[in-house]
């Protein structure tokens, strides 16, 4: 099963069509990036995904246990919480497994034989490896030299700048490694040498994410799949920006060769349809139809067309 699977999903807002019928998946070791214009959907889509919102019809369903988690535009914080202590709290889940560990080590060193002890100590070792949260602390320090907080780690996160406050949620989301990393324009207030150390943790700690960007190059690097929200509907390509940019040159030349062969085939029909007694006889009610659909068709692909060249 995915982590996350939508089915059929609808959302307006008031009388305006944001997501029309989506069907969309995300399987673990996914680095699946959203596309498309503004307002077409993207941050929508986002949050169903991430069960912050409500849709009016359809489905969604996650795997049980698992934590999905979203980098926030507007982080929120404790009240008066410092830049260190903040990141900590994060990862307050993490320090008590291992200090749970620890515990239990203890009392598997005087009880080797004892099987439930052995299982639950490989349960939370299991837990702290896919977390890689053995050196927490090292990590910890690391994360705030290159986000640029070690000189603000004693300072009230209330205090920094929107885009510092950005990275304290970041720094705290990546080194939690939720099942699930939702980033929403994750490269906004990073410079070049951070975004390399993201591109870098996302790729080696095998990150599942969803991402929201602009940098068309972070894709590139990054995604595994690119999904595109455009009018309502999703498409999904494999693999990165230029992958996705070759797939849908290619999508388009199929379509315009398609509306070729379909005013070709019209013509034929209509020159039929024209003859008069033979398309009046019964049994060609069906072939008739089908002129009908035909018309409909050709009137709706160029602006189908259109619309994938935009």
């Amino acid at each position: 099963m995915a982590l996350v699977d939508l089915k059929g999903i609808y959302k307006n807002f008031e009388a305006q069509k944001i997501l029309e019928n989506i069907d969309f998946h995300i399987e673990e070791g996914e680095r699946v990036a959203i596309v498309g214009k503004n307002g077409s959907g993207k941050s929508t889509l986002m949050k169903i995904v991430s069960g912050a919102l409500d849709f009016d019809d359809g489905r969604r369903a996650t795997e049980q246990n698992r934590k999905i988690e979203m980098l926030a535009q507007v982080p929120k914080f404790k009240q008066g919480i410092k830049v260190k202590d903040a990141i900590e709290q994060a990862l307050k889940e993490l320090y008590e497994a291992k200090q749970k560990h620890s515990k239990l080590s203890l009392q598997i060193a005087q009880n080797h034989d004892d099987k439930t002890l052995l299982d639950e100590l490989t349960k939370i070792s299991t837990f702290l490896d896919f977390h890689n949260a053995w050196n927490l602390d090292d990590k910890i320090e690391r994360i705030m030299q290159v986000f640029d907080l070690k000189e603000h780690e004693n300072q009230e996160v209330a205090i920094l700048s929107g885009g510092e406050q950005r990275r304290v949620a970041l720094a705290g989301l990546l080194l939690k490694k939720p099942d699930l990393l939702l980033l929403d324009e994750p490269t906004n207030h990073l410079d070049v040498y951070m975004v390399k150390f993201l591109e870098e943790i996302l790729l080696a700690e095998k990150f599942t994410i969803l991402c929201i960007s602009h940098d068309r190059y972070f894709i590139e690097r990054i995604a595994t799949r690119t999904v595109e929200i455009e009018d309502g509907s999703l498409r999904s390509f494999r693999g990165g920006y230029l992958s996705y940019l070759e797939q849908k040159e290619a999508l388009l030349h199929a379509l315009v060769k398609s509306h070729d062969n379909l005013l070709k085939t019209l013509k034929t029909e209509e020159e039929w349809l024209s003859g008069g007694v033979k398309a009046r006889l019964k049994r060609n009610e069906g072939r008739k139809a089908r002129v009908f659909k035909m018309r409909e068709d050709a009137k709706k692909n160029p602006s189908a067309i259109k619309k994938i060249t935009a």
